[in-house]
């Protein structure tokens, strides 16, 4: 059981239950979260903002998506690392693809630009002084657009921040993530690490 309550169907509002359906459409965040979240304007409101950065925007939904399950599962988020966005799946991210993440720099299910964005999420997650550096935007810039860059740096953020939050609610624990996806067991020292 999460350490905050979801919210009931029967106490939900209108503005709340179409946030939890869209939710349950999109996939990522998934309902449970967004059950959580609405309880709070300011839940409510990045719900909202996080299906326009997750789902809109100029990059490819499936590219954010590969960052987004990245940086999961280095932080070790059984909830997170094992929500998918359908409308990812849509737009033909696979799931041996999104696992493939863990390995992305000697995989051949990703093109240098896809690199580049996993290469960043790795150093953005790494710690605060690790993507201050011209060699690591050179390396963006070889890749995208500064509105790319914008976007991709606020979904690392976005992922980050609240993927940390989403975690210490306990609504999955890592064991459990594990149990639904076998092959983060056999990778969780590896994505610890690197």
């Amino acid at each position: 059981m999460p350490r905050l309550r979801p919210i009931e169907d029967s106490e939900a509002t209108e503005t709340q239950r179409l946030l939890i359906e869209t939710a349950r459409a999109n996939g990522a965040p998934d309902p449970l979260c967004a059950q959580i979240y609405v309880r709070s304007e300011a839940g409510r409101n990045w719900l909202r903002h996080w299906n326009e950065l997750l789902n809109g925007g100029i990059l490819p939904v499936p590219l954010k998506e590969a960052v987004r399950v990245l940086i999961s599962m280095k932080h070790q988020c059984g909830y997170c690392s094992t929500v998918r966005s359908n409308v990812a799946k849509a737009r033909g991210l696979t799931e041996e693809k999104l696992l493939a993440t863990m390995d992305f720099e000697t995989s051949e299910l990703f093109d240098e630009r896809e690199k580049a964005a996993l290469r960043f999420a790795t150093l953005f997650k790494a710690g605060d002084d690790a993507i201050d550096s011209d060699e690591v935007y050179a390396d963006l810039k070889r890749h995208f657009t500064e509105e790319e860059i914008i976007e991709l740096a606020l979904l690392c953020a976005e992922t980050d921040g609240v993927g940390k939050f989403a975690r210490s609610l306990q609504m999955r624990t890592w064991d459990e993530a594990c149990e639904l996806q076998p092959e983060l067991r056999g990778r969780r020292g590896k994505v610890a690490a690197k």
